[in-house]
């Protein structure tokens, strides 16, 4: 976390720069231009009632992205945040599950916005990324419908992962400060995975409990998101 803390108060620096630099300049010398977007993939899957399978093809979790771009050689800062909360219950009258998900994803870059046409841009840049996974399920199985005490198993489990990669993007400008695109990226991230269970079954009379199971593992991937996913954008 304190890696996290150190990019967004860095980043918040390259932006309160960014502003400085505006406030120093003539109100008609304006010397970066910001844009704020926002992810559209939900909202069109609502609109058009598309099946949630499509879902599973949408590996891009940034719902929000943001970034400061000089207006002389087009070079800025970027950042992108994406967070998902998810609690659900089932029961079945024998078995009941509570599943808590939290999960939380940065990243934070540099980029080259590119000009192409009057009606088009584009840009590449490179990126650091962490993520942070964090599931806990609890279960607990039999009880009153079955005879006796219900045996409750609890699954916390913690992904935290960090690297970087390269990222590139197109843009198409309906006007001068609205503007829709879509982008790609590779990143490779590394970190670990924390899971403990604990099992309570107080049937067992007279017996050991259950000693919790602890796990650490070292995890690495190499994701390539595609340009599925589309962002409508505000320049200002």
């Amino acid at each position: 976390m304190k890696k996290l803390a150190l990019a967004v108060l860095l980043l918040a620096g390259s932006m309160n720069y960014s502003i400085a630099q505006n406030d120093a300049a003539s109100k008609n010398e304006k010397l970066t231009d910001q844009y704020l977007g926002v992810q559209l993939n939900d909202l069109i899957r609502q609109v058009f009632n598309f099946n949630n399978n499509t879902t599973s093809f949408n590996n891009n979790p940034y719902l929000l992205v943001y970034s400061v771009n000089s207006r002389k050689n087009g070079w800025g800062a970027r950042i992108g945040v994406g967070y998902n909360y998810n609690s659900s219950s089932s029961s079945d009258g024998i078995t009941s599950t509570d599943t808590k998900i939290n999960d939380l994803h940065l990243r934070i870059g540099v980029e080259k916005l590119i000009k192409l046409a009057d009606k088009w841009s584009a840009g590449a840049g490179f990126d650091l990324v962490y993520n942070n996974n964090d599931d806990h399920t609890v279960a607990t199985v039999g009880g009153s419908s079955t005879g006796g005490f219900p045996v409750v198993t609890d699954t916390k489990t913690t992904i935290q992962s960090y690297g970087g990669g390269p990222a590139a993007f197109l843009r198409y400008h309906i006007t001068d400060r609205i503007q829709v695109g879509t982008e790609a990226s590779f990143y490779y991230v590394t970190g670990h995975q924390n899971q403990a269970i604990t099992v309570s079954d107080p049937n067992n009379f007279g017996s050991n409990p259950t000693p919790p199971t602890n796990a650490d593992n070292t995890v690495g991937q190499g994701t390539f998101s595609s340009p599925v996913v589309f962002f409508l954008t505000v320049k200002f």
